[in-house]
């Protein structure tokens, strides 16, 4: 887990947390810009970050990750509306984030790469949180990055593409009654496209402890869920996204897990 700053300096170590947590938050702020904006069609940059309800646009002080919301306690300064507390909790855990790929990473090539993997599981969980759908747009960068990640770790193509296409078998064998055709082509279920996402992002070799992860953390969403009365599902991307970034992050302990 502390791969990266055994031996470090504690003066570097303190400067690293501090970095990564800074640009970890800056990231989730400008994430909870995309679970707004994409899924209404919007373009990112075409306007400063404004109000969803009201319009007013925003300023400085109500741009600072996770404190500007907790001081307005979740609602727009300027009309009041609440906004969704899960705008704060994609801020933290991009921090959380930053913080620990750089226990296992320190700044590298492959810190970046899984940071930018997480940010867009994140942002992918919290659209379908919100809207209830699950945006392609996001998956197609997740899978890019998942695979340049991949690539760098085993120095082949051979562990993301395999990865992806056993994650396709598995898939369409047990949601085979879910697979309809449209047109020329078969419209996949958006649990086999996910499942296909995951193992591309951890390859071959972690494909089945993968796995296994995902269906227990979706059996606790949904048992929590229960027990709570939720109305809404059990959200299929968190279990997806929070055991592939399990398994990028701490390889070690899942190989050790295994033999």
């Amino acid at each position: 887990m502390f791969d990266a700053i055994h031996g470090m300096e504690a003066g570097h170590i303190l400067q690293g947390i501090i970095l990564s947590v800074m640009f970890g938050f800056a990231a989730g702020n400008y994430a909870c810009s995309l679970v707004h904006r994409l899924p209404r069609g919007r373009l990112i940059l075409d306007k400063k970050p404004y109000c969803g309800t009201c319009g007013t646009l925003l300023q400085v002080k109500d741009l600072f990750p996770v404190i500007s919301a907790l001081m307005l306690r979740h609602r727009c300064r300027y009309c009041r509306t609440p906004f969704p507390v899960s705008h704060t909790w994609t801020e933290i855990l991009v921090g959380l984030l930053f913080m620990l790929a750089f226990f296992q990473y320190n700044f590298s090539e492959q810190y970046f790469l899984i940071v930018l993997i997480g940010i867009f599981w994140i942002t992918l969980a919290a659209i379908q949180a919100n809207e209830n759908m699950i945006m392609e747009r996001i998956v197609l960068c997740i899978i890019a990055f998942g695979f340049l990640f991949r690539t760098l770790q085993d120095h082949t193509l051979y562990g993301a593409a395999a990865g992806g296409f056993y994650a396709l078998i598995f898939g369409a064998l047990i949601w085979r009654k879910q697979i309809k055709p449209v047109g020329h082509i078969y419209a996949l279920p958006k649990v086999v496209e996910l499942m296909i996402v995951a193992g591309i992002c951890v390859g071959i070799e972690y494909l089945p402890q993968m796995l296994l992860l995902t269906g227990w953390f979706y059996s606790v969403d949904y048992m929590l869920r229960k027990v709570a009365d939720w109305e809404k599902p059990a959200l299929i991307t968190v279990a997806f996204g929070t055991s592939t970034m399990l398994v990028l992050m701490y390889p070690e302990m899942f190989r050790i897990a295994l033999h």
